[in-house]
């Protein structure tokens, strides 16, 4: 995916695989809310993991779970909230006190119950959501612990509704093999890789859906989930242009690259401290991110650089591959993979925090220079 994921929005922006798959692709770890006029839905997402979750409705409740999956009836599911009130403790320990559940019935429930909640927004429409920093100890001890992308698989597996589904798509659809990302396996199955298998170069969506051996709603949930997972994408993947705002001309100044690099690491430390200061330590992944989108269109010396702590590019990582190259052959060429640098970060930062503050940095920039 080429979106980069903000840390508040609505769903019209991002449906719900949408943001838990660009979490997962920018290695975004926090609680995720989603609020809706109904209820609040929180997850907790950690080293690409999910492993909770919690809803505001009382029909999200394990009892009301249990009770509808036949684990439980009316009579023990009564039987069992008095329980739980009388001696203030939770529903699952309440009925294995009462002997409705043994603990291994228990783990398996409360996950099942877990994913459940999750799988409820994968079809929402309308709502905002909220990425929050991880709370120190949530006290849970029962909890999901499932791929990000596993939990997209099963939950896209699971939408039955047909409408949500063909809003995803466009007629006119044109469908492209992804690049390699890297990922670990996804375990596919056989119908699955069918659809997948259909899809080559340029590949329009009406071309799938009339060799696919199954019916539309299933083709197309198929290749939904398949672009949430970037094994296909929907647009050719091009080699990005230069941005117009970047410096055609090496300012007479700067007489080594070392020089240029520490004039440009005074700004990328700047927009750091903006962007930290108000979502603290996912800036820096949100930075790198940023970076690492641009990568293949500028200087090849920026391919492994590292960012340090400050937001600043760690010089070693960009001079042990350029010291020896001559300064006045690739100056321009090099300045121009910085600037393009900056404006990734400042776009990032319009993205994350909003226009006011993409000028409060442009206007930092521009008195700075002066």
């Amino acid at each position: 995916m080429n979106s980069h994921l903000p840390i508040s929005g609505t769903l019209s922006e991002f449906d719900f695989a949408s943001i838990l798959a660009l979490m997962n692709s920018q290695s975004l770890d926090g609680q995720l809310k989603i609020t809706s006029a109904r209820f609040n839905k929180t997850l907790w997402l950690e080293n690409g993991r999910i492993v909770f979750a919690q809803s505001s409705l009382a029909e999200d409740s394990l009892g009301q779970f249990l009770l509808s999956r036949g684990i439980i009836n009316k009579a023990l599911f009564e039987k069992s909230i008095r329980r739980m009130q009388k001696n203030k403790t939770r529903h699952g320990r309440a009925l294995l006190e009462m002997g409705a559940l043994t603990p291994e019935h228990l783990w398996i429930e409360v996950a099942a119950h877990l994913r459940a909640i999750v799988f409820s927004l994968f079809t929402l429409r309308t709502g905002k959501y909220d990425i929050g920093p991880l709370p120190e100890k949530d006290g849970e001890n029962i909890v999901l612990d499932v791929p990000i992308a596993d939990v997209i698989l099963d939950g896209v597996r699971s939408i039955e509704d047909q409408e949500f589904i063909e809003s995803r798509f466009a007629a006119n659809n044109v469908l492209f093999p992804a690049p390699p990302l890297g990922h670990g396996p996804i375990a596919l199955k056989p119908f699955e890789t069918h659809i997948l298998s259909l899809v080559a170069e340029a590949t329009p969506l009406a071309a799938v859906i009339q060799k696919s051996e199954l019916l539309r709603f299933d083709t197309l949930k198929i290749l939904y989930f398949l672009l949430k997972l970037e094994l296909i994408c929907d647009r050719k993947q091009p080699t990005r242009q230069v941005t117009p705002h970047a410096i055609q001309q090496l300012p007479t100044t700067f007489t080594s690259f070392d020089e240029t690099l520490q004039y440009y690491n005074a700004k990328f430390e700047y927009i750091y401290r903006v962007l930290s200061k108000e979502i603290g330590p996912v800036a820096h992944s949100i930075l790198f991110d940023s970076i690492t989108a641009i990568l293949e269109s500028i200087h090849p010396c920026f391919q492994n650089l590292e960012i340090r702590g400050n937001g600043r590019i760690d010089e070693k990582s960009v001079m042990k591959s350029i010291w020896y190259e001559n300064f006045n052959e690739n100056s321009n060429e090099f300045l121009k993979g910085l600037e393009e640098i900056l404006y990734a970060e400042i776009y990032a930062v319009k993205r994350h925090l909003g226009k006011d503050h993409e000028k409060l940095i442009l206007r930092w920039i521009r008195e700075s220079e002066n």
